[in-house]
C-alpha cells in the first residue's frame, strides 16, 4: 500500500474514532455547563418526575394540557420565581432531561405508595375439619363439625376485614407522606427533539438555553427572587408595548388558572375560542380604566398575555 494511501486510510480511521463518542462528549459538555448552577423558573413546576414537556418545534412549545393535569394531580414542587439548583442533565434517545432540585419524585427507588397486608391464613383446626367432614358418616357429628368450621371461617373473614381496614389506613398515611416528599424532590423539564437530531449530537449549551428560555431564566444568580414573575412579565410587556403603570394586571403570570385570573381581573368583556396547532385555546379581554389586558389560555391555564392602552 502506498504511503499516501496509508496516510489517507489512517486519517479516515482517526476521524471515525473521534466522531464515534461525539454524543457522549456533548452530554458531558451540557452537564459541565449546567449542573451545579442556579436558575430561576418562569412557571410553576409539577411535583413529579414527569415534569414539564417542552417541544421547541411546536407553538406553544409547552404541552399545557399535560402540564395542567400534572399540577392538579401532583401539586407544585417549585414556585414561579424560585431560585433552584440544576442537579442533572441527561441526553436520552428522544429527549433531554433537565433536572431541577432533584428531578422530581417518582424515579426508581422512590416509594411507590403500595402497602402489602397479607390475608389471614387458615388455621390448622380449619384445615383439619375440612378433611374430616369429607370422611364423617355420622350426621350429628358432621353437623357439629360443619358449625365449628363455619365459625372458624367467619372468624377468618372478620380478621381479613380488619386487615383490609388497616391496609387502607396505612395507604392513606403513605399517600400523605409521599405528598410531602414530592414537594421536596424538585421537578424537571423534558425537551423533546427528533430522534435523528439527537442521534447526530445533542444541542450546544447555548442552543439548550434558547430552547428552555420560556421555562427557565438562566440569569438568576442571587437569593430567592420573590418578584421574578412580575419582572419577567414586565420584560415581555416591554417587547410588546408599554408596561402597565399600576394595578392588579401586573400580578398576572403564566400557569395561572382561569379562576385565578377572574379573581384578579374580574369577568372578561369578551372572549374567543381558537387553536394553536392541535391545542384548543381561549382568549379573553379584560378592561380596567384605560387599559385592556388580553389573556390566552390552554387547558385552563395562562400561556400568554399582554396589556395595552385603549
Amino acid at each position: 500500500m502506498g504511503s499516501a494511501l496509508k496516510t489517507a486510510v489512517w486519517g479516515i480511521s482517526l476521524s471515525a474514532c473521534l466522531a464515534a463518542p461525539a454524543a457522549a462528549q456533548t452530554e458531558a459538555q451540557l452537564r459541565q455547563a449546567f449542573e451545579g448552577q442556579y436558575v430561576v423558573v418562569r412557571m410553576e413546576m409539577p411535583a413529579t418526575h414527569k415534569g414539564v414537556d417542552l417541544n421547541p418545534a411546536r407553538e406553544p412549545s409547552v404541552d399545557f394540557a399535560g402540564y395542567s393535569a400534572r399540577l392538579r394531580e401532583f401539586g407544585v414542587a417549585i414556585r414561579e420565581g424560585d431560585r433552584v439548583l440544576v442537579t442533572a442533565v441527561r441526553v436520552k434517545k428522544k429527549n433531554i432531561e433537565f433536572h431541577l432540585g432533584g428531578g422530581g419524585y417518582g424515579v426508581w427507588g422512590d416509594d411507590s405508595g403500595s402497602v402489602y397486608v397479607p390475608s389471614a391464613d387458615k388455621s390448622r383446626r380449619e384445615k383439619d375439619l375440612e378433611k374430616r367432614i369429607k370422611d364423617e358418616r355420622d350426621p350429628e357429628r358432621r353437623r357439629r363439625m360443619k358449625r365449628e368450621l363455619d365459625d372458624l371461617k367467619d372468624d377468618r373473614r372478620r380478621e381479613d376485614r380488619d386487615r383490609e381496614a388497616e391496609k387502607r389506613y396505612l395507604e392513606e398515611q403513605k399517600k400523605s407522606e409521599i405528598a410531602d416528599k414530592r414537594l421536596d424532590a424538585g421537578s424537571r423539564v423534558n425537551i423533546w427533539l427528533p430522534e435523528e437530531r439527537l442521534a447526530a449530537g445533542a444541542p450546544t449549551p447555548a442552543e439548550l438555553r434558547r430552547m428552555l428560555g420560556s421555562v427557565i431564566d438562566f440569569g438568576g444568580d442571587g437569593p430567592r427572587l420573590t418578584s421574578t414573575s412580575r419582572d419577567l412579565d414586565r420584560r415581555d410587556d416591554d417587547r410588546r408595548g408599554p408596561p402597565p403603570s399600576s394595578g392588579s394586571d401586573a400580578d398576572l403570570r403564566r400557569g395561572m388558572t382561569t379562576d385565578d385570573v377572574h379573581d384578579l381581573l374580574g369577568k372578561p368583556v369578551r372572549s374567543k375560542a381558537g387553536k394553536q396547532g392541535e391545542l384548543a385555546t381561549l382568549t379573553e379581554w379584560y378592561e380596567k380604566g384605560d387599559r385592556i389586558t388580553e389573556v390566552t389560555y390552554a387547558a385552563g391555564v395562562v400561556i400568554k398575555f399582554s396589556t395595552s392602552s385603549k
